[in-house]
């Protein structure tokens, strides 16, 4: 069936039942309707043809719009299977709802937007949920893109701030590490430093000090042999000069004892006279100290007498000018206290003038306050009286408003109630619906929890077996469990070009034979298969040279097979065959086995063994299969065999190809499993959409339910209140009517008051005028007399202040007077003292001098003596005392020529000492330097003294913190780099999410401001007088905010769009449609049966509307009026015949100009 859609209005039209809303139901189907019930649908199924008695069902459904695009035709598809297939197809190529969506996101056209209302849905347009109208402005807005955007950028936000705060949480473990690190590496950096300072500055410092210390020891020494040969002179011309000195000191023996006696006397005289001249000495000194105390107390006392005769003359100057100032004290203090008395006289009189004066102004304001209260009164009374008439009509106009209200309402109640029965009745069902379907779901989750059980059990084998056999390949790779020698042959495989392999990797043997052929090989499995004896001898070598151990080397061209057959062994019942049969060999290797087992038979058990020997004679080693072994000489081995010891070098290879072959069954299973998993997860989301859609179902069921129980609730609260506000309007309207009544008697009462009060105003304005004249000059008088008294007591107090300030000074006066008497008292007794003292001292200064004088006759006496005893030898005593001075210089330069080369000696041993120290220290000779200045090389000695503390101050450190540091500090920096990335990238994030933030707010308020301009005009044209809005309810964030519709009818307030009729609601929910249209028509709409509850007035409105913009868009139109038919460029007709509906086209133009 194909639908031709033209430009402007297309209509669909025909009776009831004929299948005219399937056009609806298709576009939805196509759109991605997932809820059957929207499409009038049981089951997935009902949507393909089920037949009818003449025409048979069609086995897939499917539905194709074409849009003429400029950019040339562009189709969308939906197709679905009696056989579950179902596919969507773009352009015919097969796509995703998701695409679909995509290519018409931000058109307006979808399932949950504007462009296709169904039959009896208009309404719901209108009863829409506040975010749900929201939605719907997005759609028209386009801000979907904005909040797509906003979605990915705080997707991407969170991830940034995940790996932030990861690599936040390192950077902090790190930057502990690091700061850990940090001093010990700074410390053993700066000990590397200072060490290699350290060294440099020893090696120029000791240098020096050495070539220092070398030229001042051959410097010493030289001095010290100098120093030794004159001392030997000085001691000889010592002798000489002694032996001369005794020969002269005999001559003079005798004189000297005479002089001795005059010398003895002469140094007693001495003494006496030093006595006498420190006595005359302290005398005059304490002679001239008392003198100089006497003039300095004649001066005091000159001077305090002096300041006595000031203060006396101050004193008296002081008590003249105190009795002058109390004299003149008393004066002003008189005429103060006139000037008082005057002043309060004059007080009393006018406080008495005042307080009669307040008296009659307190009872003139009282009168005034009562003509102004009876004015305001008045004014209250007409006002009142003024707002009671137009309130009594208001009242009226309400009662009569609301009593034909009343009525409506109490309609509107019983209608919902019917309709809120309808609808519980729906929701059971749905809740049986959604149990049953949670069954379903539960039964699905348990078998897939199963098949993941199962799945993981298989992961878990499959893993084990690829473990196992890794470690096996690894194992066989490596020739574990072989001995040393054969895995160092084996690790040199390129020095020998003709070695194979050994005996365990050769012979494969199946799984029951394995522990019978281990047993038979024993140690010979690491037997070495080579090529040729060549090569067995080259590996014998290397074994031998490199002392690695021995081996047992096959050559395959020198072994020889000793096997041959027993007939009568191969009959008993016990024989299993031999075992160089048993076993297999690639090709070119057959010798081997031969070789290796000889003639050895495998039989079931160890008593089959015995009775071979026994009976049949046979010699060759026999082995049952579980290992009992019996030798060719008769000796049986045998016992309990662990499986791994048993087989576990020849079963390798085995054991390798059964695990890879588990593998692929492994793999099988587990793909088989993974696929059936898919398909119960497939199954359970299926189920759980169809749980989904119940559930939204049941929401949409329990909202309209609970949409209709508050509706119902609202028009019987409604109802009451209505009651309730027509009772107190009858009582209000008569109260206003007593009111009124009452405000007539009280205004002529106030006005007979009124005219009372203004004579009696007028009578006191007149007596407080006088009182007022009188007042002011008393008032100007007193406060003259005020001026005056507070000049004469700031003077009285100036006056008091400076008689204080002269008492003061007076007493001052007089203690200094008596403290100078007292003074000069003492000082005139002290130079009394001080006279006598003097005096005293005088006289015993002239009594020394005078002994003096005496002893100074007799000293000259005595030395005439000595001098007469002397004469004749002077010259003799002259030599003598020329040879001790002599004697004396010589020893004198003995000693000290002693003490140099001493001190030489010891010079050089410090010399010597300080070099060994030296090398000691730098251990051994040091390099040659440069020789440095004496500045220098203390100021390099600073310099090493400094660094070694510096090194003592480090103390032990950690060389190996400088390397460790710079890894930790590198990944430190890595890491904070990667944090300055991030955070920018976060930064970057938010500006963005804020800005599409700030642009989506913006076209969003604009978007919706123009669309509320449309509503209004579309519900002022469909309503006549009406108003109506579409305001934001209040959010937090106002993108995510709902969106309210207000509509208020000529006369009334806004109302809640639950009271409105069908027919009203419809003419709101199609003035949305319009008003969303002017603001981003989408590209074509599908109206069915919106113009039903319209009576045919308001259908002409609806049509004109569809006229209007039937420019802008494509209108699909459904419908039974054939006032909105007569709008239609295009209409099509659809009957039903024999169960199938059929379109008849009908060009409206053509029609028209045929019907003429």
């Amino acid at each position: 069936m194909r639908l031709n859609i033209s430009e402007g209005i297309t209509s669909v039209v025909g009776p009831n039942g004929s299948g005219k809303s399937n056009v609806v139901d298709a576009i939805r189907w196509l759109f991605g309707e997932q809820s059957m019930k929207n499409i009038r649908a049981e089951s997935r199924e009902d949507v393909i043809f089920g037949g009818s008695d003449k025409t048979p069902p069609a086995n897939s459904a499917n539905v194709k719009l074409s849009f003429e695009t400029p950019e040339g035709q562009l189709s969308i598809g939906r197709e679905v299977s009696r056989d579950g297939g179902s596919q969507y197809l773009i352009n015919d190529k097969p796509a995703r709802l998701k695409d679909i969506k995509e290519l018409f996101k931000g058109t307006g056209v979808g399932l949950d937007t504007y462009s296709i209302v169904g039959q009896g849905q208009v309404d719901k347009v209108v009863s829409a949920t506040p975010e749900e109208l929201r939605l719907l402005v997005e759609e028209a807005a386009g801000t979907a893109i904005y909040k797509q955007r906003k979605k990915e950028a705080l997707s991407k936000l969170e991830s940034t701030e995940s790996n932030l705060e990861r690599i936040i949480d390192n950077l902090n473990m790190i930057d502990k590490q690091r700061k850990s690190l940090y001093l010990k590496a700074k410390r053993a950096e700066k000990h590397v430093e200072y060490s290699e300072k350290v060294g440099e500055l020893k090696r120029v410092y000791f240098g020096n000090l050495i070539e220092r210390e070398r030229s001042l020891l051959g410097k010493k020494r030289e001095e010290k042999s100098t120093a030794d040969n004159e001392l030997k002179n000085i001691q000889k011309n010592l002798i000489e000069k002694e032996s001369k000195w005794s020969a002269l000191r005999k001559e003079f023996s005798e004189v000297d004892k005479e002089i001795e006696t005059f010398t003895q006397l002469l140094e007693d005289h001495k003494r006496r006279q030093n006595d006498l001249l420190e006595l005359k000495e302290m005398y005059s000194s304490r002679h001239s100290e008392k003198e100089s105390k006497i003039i300095e107390t004649s001066t005091k006392i000159d001077s305090l007498k002096a300041e006595l005769e000031d203060l006396q003359k101050r004193r008296e100057e002081l008590k003249l000018i105190s009795d002058q100032m109390q004299q003149q004290i008393q004066e002003d203090e008189a005429k103060l206290n006139e000037l008082e008395k005057i002043r309060d006289t004059a007080m009393a009189d006018y406080s008495e003038k005042e307080k009669e004066w307040h008296g009659l102004q307190e009872e003139l304001d009282s009168v005034k306050k009562q003509v102004s209260k009876i004015d305001n009164d008045l004014d209250r009374i007409m006002n009142n009286t003024e707002d009671f008439k137009k309130r009594l009509q208001m009242i009226c106009s309400q009662l009569d408003g609301k009593n034909s209200r009343l009525q409506e309402l109490q309609k509107e109640a019983e209608r919902l109630t019917e309709q809120n029965e309808k609808v519980s009745k729906k929701q059971q069902e749905t809740e049986a619906n959604i149990e049953s379907a949670k069954a379903s779901l539960t039964k699905l989750e348990q078998e897939l929890e199963q098949l993941r059980e199962k799945q993981t059990r298989l992961s878990d084998d499959l893993r084990n077996s690829q473990f196992e056999r890794s470690t096996l390949e690894r194992q066989q790779k490596d020739y574990e469990g072989f001995s040393r020698s054969v895995k160092e042959v084996f690790q040199r495989r390129d020095m020998f070009n003709g070695l194979v392999d050994v005996v365990a990797n050769v012979i494969e043997a199946a799984t029951e034979y394995e522990t019978a052929i281990s047993i038979l090989l024993g140690n010979r499995m690491q037997d070495i298969i080579v090529d040729d004896s060549l090569t067995a001898r080259r590996i014998v070598t290397f074994l031998k040279e490199s002392k690695i151990g021995r081996a047992t080397l096959l050559p395959l061209d020198m072994i020889s097979d000793y096997f041959s057959k027993n007939k009568k062994a191969e009959k008993h019942a016990g024989f299993v065959g031999y075992a160089a049969e048993l076993v297999e060999v690639p090709q070119g290797f057959e010798s081997v086995p031969k070789y290796l087992f000889g003639n050895a038979i495998v039989v079931r058990t160890l008593d089959d063994a015995i009775e071979l020997r026994r009976e049949q004679g046979i010699n060759g080693r026999i082995v049952s299969l579980d290992g009992q072994l019996l030798s060719a000489g008769g000796a049986i081995t045998g016992g309990f065999l662990e499986r791994d010891a048993r087989t576990d070098l020849i079963s390798r290879k085995r054991r390798i190809h059964e695990l890879a072959e588990k593998e692929i069954d492994l793999q099988n299973d587990l793909s088989v499993v993974s696929k059936e998993t898919e398909r119960k997860k497939d199954d359970a989301s299926e189920t759980k959409s169809y749980l989904g859609i119940l559930r939204e179902e049941l929401n949409q069921i329990i909202s309209e339910n609970v949409s209709l129980n508050r509706s119902v609730s609202d028009t019987l609260n409604a109802i009451k209140e209505l009651e309730k506000e027509i009772s107190e309007l009858a009582r209000i309207k008569d109260d206003y009517e007593k009111r009124l009544s009452e405000g007539d008697k009280r205004r002529d009462e106030l006005t007979s008051r009124k005219n009372q009060l203004e004579g009696e105003r007028a009578r006191l304005d007149e007596k407080i005028g006088l009182f007022s004249k009188e007042l002011k000059e008393q008032k100007k008088e007193l406060e003259s007399t005020q001026s005056e008294i507070v000049d004469m007591k700031m003077q009285l107090s100036m006056q008091y202040d400076k008689q204080e300030q002269y008492g003061k000074e007076l007493k001052h006066i007089t203690q200094k007077q008596s403290d100078n008497g007292e003074q000069v008292n003492l000082l005139s007794k002290q130079l009394t003292d001080l006279e006598e003292e003097a005096s005293k001292l005088k006289e015993n200064v002239e009594e020394q001098a005078r002994e003096l004088s005496s002893l100074k006759k007799e000293t000259e006496a005595l030395f005439k003596n000595i001098r007469y005893q002397r004469e004749g030898k002077e010259k003799r005593l002259a030599t003598l005392q020329e040879v001790e001075e002599e004697i004396d210089d010589l020893k004198s330069q003995r000693e000290d020529k002693r003490e140099v080369a001493h001190k030489l000696e010891l010079s050089i041993q410090e010399s010597e000492m300080k070099l060994q120290q030296i090398r000691e220290t730098i251990g051994g000779e040091p390099e040659k330097v440069e020789l440095l200045s004496d500045e220098e090389l203390r100021s390099t000695k600073e310099e090493l003294e400094d660094f070694e503390n510096k090194l003592k101050f480090l103390g032990s450190v950690d060389l190996e913190a400088i390397d460790e540091y710079r890894l930790v500090d590198g990944e430190f920096q890595e890491l904070y780099a990667q944090k300055e990335d991030l955070e920018e990238a976060k930064r970057k994030l938010e500006d963005l999410i804020e800005k599409t933030d700030k642009e989506a707010r913006s076209i969003f308020l604009n978007t919706l401001e123009k669309i509320n301009i449309s509503f209004r005009r579309y519900v002022a044209e469909l309503f006549e007088g009406a108003e109506g809005q579409m305001k934001i309810l209040p959010a937090e964030d106002i993108l995510e905010s709902g969106i309210e519709i207000a509509v208020k009818r000529q006369g009334r307030k806004y109302q809640k769009l639950q009271l409105f009729s069908g027919g009203e609601k419809a003419l709101v929910g199609i003035a949305l449609v319009f008003a969303l249209l002017s603001i981003k028509p989408s590209p074509f709409y599908v109206l069915d049966e919106v113009d039903a509850p319209l009576d045919d007035y308001n259908a002409e409105r609806f049509k004109r509307m569809l006229r209007q913009h039937a420019s802008d868009t494509q209108f699909v139109v459904i419908t039974h009026s054939k006032i909105v038919m007569d709008s239609a460029n295009l209409m099509h007709g659809v009957t039903m015949t024999d169960g199938v509906s059929r379109i008849i086209p009908v060009q409206m133009e053509t029609y028209e100009s045929v019907l003429g």
